[in-house]
């Protein structure tokens, strides 16, 4: 069976990916379009090697920042993994909404690439109220601060400055003002959490109009770990 976890950033997702992946003997595959790139790390809030408990995860680390990568390739590998893993429990995570959709559904990019694959999936979405997840948000990005942000940022700075993958990425173009002398570093760091905030908004907005057979989760009425167990009996 596939389960997909998605919701906004900083909402859960990664904790119950494992949780539920260790009730389910599952594999894990990643569904955020920035965290399939190498170097992107800490500003990504990528699952560090020992927060995955020994269970296989895919799509993490697969491109640098100088290759192209797209909905389409991701679609192509996804798929590849869904059908050699079709034996299995999978539990797809991540924030993207697009590559979802272009993962799961009959989604055509044109009438070359036309694939007509369904797969059957239960998606479970996590919510919480705003000002909370907002909060959230913010301490998560001073908590990245602390980790090495900066300086994550500032080598790619000096070597892959012009990247294409960097004009979406959330943490480094921001810092990169900063380097440039166009912002202070305050003003970064709060220009991070803005930014942020705004894309959790967006997120929300896609899940919520794209999906119709989505399971919603409040994690501030509920755990995750009884949202995990309640998964499970599902």
């Amino acid at each position: 069976m596939i389960y997909a976890v998605v919701g906004p950033t900083g909402v859960g997702k990664t904790k119950l990916s494992i949780m539920l992946a260790k009730e389910l003997d599952a594999v894990v595959l990643n569904c955020d379009s920035m965290q399939v790139y190498k170097e992107l790390n800490i500003g990504t809030a990528k699952i560090k090697e020992e927060e995955k408990e020994g269970i296989p995860h895919y799509l993490f680390d697969i491109v640098s920042i100088n290759d192209e990568f797209n909905a389409f390739e991701y679609q192509r590998l996804g798929r590849e993994l869904l059908d050699k893993y079709s034996d299995k429990n999978i539990v797809i995570v991540g924030g993207t909404g697009l590559y979802l959709k272009a993962l799961l559904y009959d989604y055509n990019f044109s009438d070359e690439t036309s694939n007509k694959k369904l797969y059957n999936a239960k998606i479970i979405c996590l919510t919480r109220d705003r000002d909370a997840l907002y909060e959230n948000i913010n301490r998560r990005v001073d908590q990245m601060i602390e980790e090495g942000l900066i300086e994550e940022a500032k080598a790619l700075y000096g070597t892959n400055k012009d990247a294409r993958a960097l004009n979406f990425a959330i943490g480094y173009k921001e810092l990169f003002a900063y380097f440039d002398g166009n912002d202070t570093l305050e003003g970064a760091i709060e220009k991070i959490k803005q930014a942020t905030r705004r894309y959790a908004k967006r997120q929300f907005t896609f899940f919520k109009h794209q999906f119709d057979d989505i399971k919603w989760y409040d994690i501030d009425k509920v755990s995750l770990k009884e949202i995990a167990q309640d998964i499970k009996k599902d």
